[in-house]
């Protein structure tokens, strides 16, 4: 009588999974796919059935690994973040007209040994970049910003303000009254846990009755070591935070600001013990107070 031994856990083995979960989805084999997915966790968005079923039919696809990195692991769970880059090539080259979804997508990704197997447990996606018909990043925001999203254009004045050398945008979030765009340094792209942040967030209203209200509640709503009001005006404020997270320093400056068209948070983070030093802290503060300089209270 045969026994399968119950699976270990290595670097190795995550490599080949990841290795397989990619092939099973050029080879276009949806049950597969779905196979290597818990039968509890599912019903996400990469396994929409109608979604692949349509990339499918209409493209091949070619698969790169472009970063992995392992954040925990143990011999029966795992959470690693991976980078691949999808090209999309039309099955029928006549079709072919420039608009394909080609991107490099960054996943976390948690498993987990259960009834003598590994099972994906957790695939969520933190960063996708659009690329062109060559596979080139495009550039600017229009590496993140997909077509469905309704108030880039509010944040632009903002972000074109606020701009820091070396850079570069990686997620954009969508949501019903509100959306996010996050830039961080260009060599830590596809990395998930980075040494600073740039973000700029989108709120149709403002959740406090007042500026100053809002700055009250927010630094007494985090557990800080440090904080300090910089700026208080009637639309706009500025605070600067310092707390602990996971046992490393964390040192952000934020902006918030009320305008006629929402409500907008500006924010730089430095993690990793890693403080803003002064040159850099004034170089930002320079910054968001010309931002503010863009803030329309026109009803």
């Amino acid at each position: 009588m045969f026994f399968r031994r119950k699976p270990k856990i290595d670097e190795q083995v995550i490599q080949k999974l990841v290795q397989k979960l990619e092939t099973t989805y050029m080879e276009k084999d949806i049950d597969k796919l779905t196979e290597m997915f818990h039968p509890d966790h599912r019903h996400i968005s990469f396994l929409n059935h109608f979604v692949l079923m349509m990339n499918f039919q209409i493209y091949d696809i070619s698969s790169e690994i472009l970063y992995f990195d392992i954040l925990l692991m143990s011999e029966t769970e795992a959470t690693f973040t991976y980078t691949r880059k999808h090209m999309y090539t039309c099955v029928n080259e006549e079709d072919e007209n420039g608009t394909n979804p080609n991107n490099i997508s960054s996943y976390y990704v948690q498993l987990k040994v259960e009834d003598k197997k590994i099972w994906i447990m957790k695939y969520n996606r933190y960063s996708e970049l659009f690329l062109d018909i060559a596979g080139n990043i495009l550039p600017g925001e229009k590496a993140v910003v997909p077509k469905d999203a309704m108030y880039y254009e509010n944040m632009k004045r903002f972000i074109d303000v606020i701009q820091l050398n070396h850079f570069k945008p990686a997620t954009y979030l969508t949501y019903s009254d509100s959306e996010f765009i996050g830039f961080y340094p260009e060599q830590e792209l596809y990395a998930y846990r980075t040494s600073a942040k740039l973000t700029f967030d989108y709120f149709q209203e403002m959740a406090a009755d007042s500026i100053a209200d809002h700055t009250q509640e927010f630094i007494h709503g985090n557990d800080v070591e440090y904080s300090n009001v910089l700026v208080q005006e009637q639309h706009y404020s500025i605070i600067e935070m310092k707390f602990e997270v996971n046992s490393e320093l964390q040192h952000e400056l934020i902006l918030s600001m009320l305008a006629s068209d929402g409500f907008f948070m500006i924010r730089y983070l430095q993690s990793q013990n890693t403080p803003i030093e002064g040159d850099l802290r004034e170089h930002i503060l320079d910054m968001m107070k010309t931002a503010t300089s863009k803030i329309d209270i026109s009803s």
